[in-house]
Parts: structure tokens; sequence; C-alpha cells
């Protein structure tokens, strides 16, 4: 057998195999990297489309959160794994596409040619929520407060560049005033200092902020869609207001892989992810 035929069959024999391994994926556990902190909406989002993906693909599907610098260290990690469709990141706007503009060090990962779009998850509004003591009950209310003469506010976000801090920025220009921004790890404790009266208002997703809400611990101010949301009907739109609205701000989760991801897994994956969402409906 001549050198070119031991080529052409070497190259052979490693595209069948290749494509054996994709028809046999998954073969073992998948992990999903949350770059944030439990209890976190992403969190919760990649815990209920992990359990129902697991059932999907026969396999255990494992939430592995990797938090810190805003969401950039869990994301810069997904991207440098093995493209092989075992390791997966929930992707979130904060470091998807908040971040690349508000950091001033460049972001250790492209978050457009770093990874593969698997399929979106899910929306969500977010919600402006305010200590209890503090005197207002709905956002005409809380424009009235924070522009009094002297007016000192502070508001939590779940990090610099995220697009918490980003809507928190947005009320601040609203309200024509510069109440504090204190970035936190996390929406965790963030709510704690809400709770305990240290931090005046904050900005949440939706459904980290309901279950205090509710509880009474905290008080929504407006969420940032256009419409109330059907979760929380109760709960007034920022853009009742008048010369608010415009405002309609949502926060989307997706799923995603490192760049790479063989076509085959990649559509499996999204397979899977269509009957997920199907079945949600």
């Amino acid at each position: 057998m001549n050198r070119y035929l031991k080529n052409l069959l070497g190259i052979c024999i490693a595209v069948g195999a290749a494509f054996s391994a994709h028809a046999q994926w998954p073969d073992r556990a998948i992990k999903i990297v949350v770059p944030y902190p439990a209890a976190n909406s992403s969190d919760v989002a990649a815990r209920l489309i992990g359990e129902k993906l697991a059932a999907q693909l026969g396999q255990p599907v494992i939430v592995e959160n990797r938090a810190g610098a805003s969401g950039t260290l869990g994301t810069a990690y997904a991207a440098k794994q093995p493209a092989d469709g075992y390791t997966l990141a929930i992707g979130a706007p904060g470091p998807l596409s908040v971040g690349p503009w508000t950091t001033v060090r460049p972001l250790p990962y492209d978050p457009i040619n770093d990874f593969v779009v698997v399929g979106a998850i899910a929306w969500a509004p977010q919600v402006l929520v305010a200590k209890k003591d503090l005197p207002v009950k709905n956002f005409q209310e809380f424009l009235a407060y924070a522009k009094k003469p002297g007016a000192t506010l502070s508001y939590g976000s779940s990090g610099v560049g995220t697009s918490l801090h980003l809507a928190g920025e947005m009320v601040n220009q609203s309200t024509a005033t510069r109440a504090e921004h204190v970035p936190y790890r996390g929406v965790s404790p963030l709510v704690t200092d809400l709770m305990s009266g240290q931090l005046d208002f904050g900005m949440l997703v939706l459904s980290s902020g309901l279950p205090q809400v509710r509880g009474g611990n905290i008080v929504a101010v407006g969420v940032t869609q256009k419409q109330r949301s059907p979760v929380a009907p109760d709960i007034p739109a920022l853009a009742e207001t008048p010369g608010f609205e415009a405002v309609d701000v949502s926060v989307s989760f997706s799923l995603y892989g490192p760049a790479g991801l063989p076509e085959p897994v990649a559509s499996k994956l999204r397979a899977a992810l269509a009957d997920t969402l199907k079945s949600e409906q």
C-alpha cells in the first residue's frame, strides 16, 4: 500500500471514529456552568432546564457555580473547555453583552467567537425593589422621594457591569439623581441588606425578588416591562408612569457551548432543548 493510500485510510478511520463518538453522545454526565452564585436567577434557570435535559438525554446534568467578576470568570472558564458537548454554560447579558462595554480591561474571552449558541431558555423582567421603611409604594412616589433636595440613596446590583447595574443606572438617570451604586457578589447578600435596611433600593430579576416581596420583607416598586407580568399582575409596570412609557427591559438566559461544538452534538442539544421548552408550555 503506497503512502497516499495509507494517509487516506488513516483519515477515513479518524473521521469514522469522530462520527461514531458523536453518534454515541452523551455517554456520561453533562455540566452546565453558571457564572453566578447559587440561588441567582441564572442558577435557577440552569437547574430547571438541567433537570429536564437530563430526562431528554438520558444522562445526569450537573450545575456548577463559578461566580466572580460579574460573571466573567465562569464565562471565561466555560469558553476554554473542550468543545465536546459535556461542558455548557448559561449565557446572561452581563458577561456577554454588557461586560464588553463596561470593563476597563479586555475580557479573557470573545463573547461572539468563543461560543456556540444552543438556544434561548427564558426571558424575565427586572423589578425595582425598595427597603420596607422607604416611604414609597409605587414608582411615582419613588421619583418624588428621590428628587427631594438633599435626598441620598444607595442602590444595589449583582455586580459592576451586570444587567442589574445597567438598569439601576437607568433609574439614576431618570430621577436626575446620583444614588450610590453598591455592587454585590450575587443577589442573596443584596436582598439581605435590603431587608435589614442598610440599602435603599435595588434591581432584581423578578424571580429572585418575588419571594421576599410576597413575604413582606421588601417593597416592589415596579417591573421593567411595558406591561405587568402575568406572574405578578399586582406589581405595576414602570411604563405605566407618565414619561416612562418606553421602559421595556428584560433579562434573557441562553444555553451556550464552547466554539467548535460538533454539529451532530449541537443538533442533539437543540432538539432536546426544544422538546424541553415545549413540555413547559
